[in-house]
């Protein structure tokens, strides 16, 4: 067997989530959008949709920040990015499995030896603390977000016929007020 060339072209998972990426000023961070909400079904229901629309989104600053926490510590700093390059070029940049001195490494293997390969960089660089402290920024930040984003696509609520108050067009038949 031969190995996959270099150059591969972009997997499916690669072109569902560029798919997936909002754009950022257009869309993700337009002011027009951001209103505050009028009750808790709303919030809900804001908070449910933008977690699902802008995913990938949220992923990207969740990295940032992550990353920015990682700034006093250049050595790292550096040690991460070459870690989050590897997880990008190898789960979602590689079509076919890798082949090492003849050996065929599928993906399940592939992210085994990543995910090991990133806990014991945390726990050898001791950033144990900026990963929590990144966690609960971006928490933070992505809950803001996504309750101050009207999402576009708002049409009923989810929570259906418990919600809604009776409808002044609907017969309600031969009763009277009271």
């Amino acid at each position: 067997m031969t190995p996959p060339p270099i150059t591969t072209p972009p997997s499916t998972a690669t072109t569902q989530i560029h798919h997936s990426i909002r754009p950022w000023l257009t869309d993700f961070l337009s002011l027009s959008s951001l209103s505050l909400p009028l009750s808790f079904p709303e919030l809900s229901l804001r908070i449910q949709r933008n977690l699902y629309t802008y995913r990938t989104n949220y992923l990207f600053i969740s990295f940032l920040i992550f990353l920015l926490t990682l700034i006093p510590h250049p050595i790292t700093f550096i040690l991460f990015i070459a870690i989050i390059i590897a997880w990008i070029y190898l789960i979602f940049y590689t079509n076919e499995p890798l082949f090492v001195l003849d050996f065929e490494i599928g993906h399940r293997l592939i992210v085994i030896l990543l995910s090991v390969v990133t806990v014991g960089a945390l726990a050898v660089t001791s950033v144990w603390w900026n990963v929590f402290l990144s966690v609960l920024i971006s928490a933070l930040v992505v809950l803001a977000h996504a309750s101050l984003r009207t999402p576009d696509d708002v049409e009923e609520s989810p929570y259906g016929a418990l919600l809604s108050v009776v409808d002044d067009d609907v017969d309600a038949g031969p009763y009277t007020l009271v």
